[in-house]
């Protein structure tokens, strides 16, 4: 299986060129720079800092990535685990540090009931599953494994808030399809070497309720910054 992602997060963390891309299956491509996965808590978000207020006790990073995440939050004395797909992701994050690091599927987690207290999805892992059910499995999962005050802290991007005639014209072909506006289909490309096409969901935050509606979890707030963006605070339904 190749990992042009996890070879992205290598070369930063070995002081390489890390520029990589994003391609989408319409052919519109973005070029991106590894380091933004190596950020410190100052140059983050916004709207992710704001929300980090609702985290608490026990935490799982969920596409760790480079460790950016999970390193805050062990500085900080909490206990954290951080789980990605990419091996070379976990094998930067244990070298930079992060104690507990494993490689595993969002949607196939391997942790007792209620082992954590907080899940963090940061940079869109909110839609890392791909479709509605896909992510409703996944936020199932996540209801396994929580406390029963479990809160999901989650970042996504509102797709139809953009006046891109190319991204709205891939909005509006999704739903012609039956297909959610915001669900893309994508791969990561690093020095000549692809990932495979995957798919990922954004959310406007009428969808999000209603995706959320089966899975026991409700939207409790939500943190917007610049742009589309924002991070949605997820707690358990009573």
């Amino acid at each position: 299986m190749p990992d042009a992602f996890g070879k992205v997060f290598m070369a930063h963390h070995r002081g390489k060129q890390a520029k990589y891309i994003i391609e989408r299956d319409d052919g519109l491509v973005d070029e991106l720079d590894g380091k933004d996965y190596f950020m410190e808590y100052e140059e983050w978000p916004q709207h992710e800092r704001d929300a980090l207020t609702w985290a608490k006790g026990r935490v799982l990073d969920v596409g760790c990535g480079a460790g950016r995440v999970a390193l805050w939050f062990q500085e900080r004395g909490h206990e954290v685990v951080g789980i990605d797909l990419s091996l070379l992701a976990v094998e930067v994050s244990r070298e930079r540090g992060v104690g507990d690091c494993r490689e595993m599927d969002a949607r196939r987690l391997d942790f007792p009931e209620g082992r954590f207290d907080t899940v963090i999805m940061f940079g869109n892992n909110l839609g890392i599953a791909g479709g509605f059910e896909e992510t409703r499995i996944m936020l199932e999962g996540f209801h396994r494994v929580t406390c029963e005050d479990g809160v999901i802290i989650a970042s996504t991007r509102a797709p139809l808030t953009t006046d891109n005639p190319v991204h709205l014209a891939y909005h509006e072909q999704n739903m012609k399809r039956g297909r959610p506006p915001g669900l893309v289909r994508i791969r990561v490309g690093f020095q000549g070497e692809f990932d495979d096409w995957f798919e990922l969901l954004m959310v406007e935050e009428e969808e999000l309720v209603r995706l959320l509606e089966p899975t026991g979890w409700a939207l409790e707030r939500i943190y917007w910054s610049e742009g589309s963006n924002y991070t949605a605070i997820l707690t358990k339904k009573s």
